[in-house]
């Protein structure tokens, strides 16, 4: 197993995504990696029950969930000092003005390019 993989070992992640087939995916990449994962939500209104409610070490956000933008979910993480990662087929476009701190994993992804991403938001190092 990769360093990337070993940092997120016993993680609760949540995953905020409505389309289920790309939820499934993402959750088996997670759990290879050895995380719990929270979820998934696919709307604003659950994931942010979620954020109130779970312990949470990292989440996952779909940008666009059925036509309504995750960007709630993101404050409310960024509030209670959560790292998050958006996906999205939008890339940096996704990011809204005055957040280039938050970052985004470009949809499609791979499993090794997301634990990357996801341990540089944990501020962990990899190598």
């Amino acid at each position: 197993m990769k360093t990337a993989e070993l940092a997120l070992a016993g993680k609760r992640v949540l995953i905020v995504e409505d389309e289920l087939l790309v939820a499934l995916m993402i959750e088996d990449f997670l759990t290879d990696f050895g995380c719990t994962t929270i979820g998934p939500c696919a709307t604003v209104e659950t994931a942010l029950q979620a954020v109130e409610t779970e312990s949470l070490d990292l989440a996952l956000l779909d940008v666009n969930l059925s036509g309504e933008r995750v960007y709630p979910v993101a404050e409310a993480l960024a509030e209670r000092h959560i790292p998050f990662l958006f996906l999205s087929g939008y890339g940096e476009e996704a990011i809204p003005p005055g957040h280039s701190d938050w970052k985004v994993c470009a949809k499609p992804f791979r499993g090794s390019e997301l634990a990357g991403m996801l341990c540089a938001v944990m501020g962990a190092a990899v190598t």
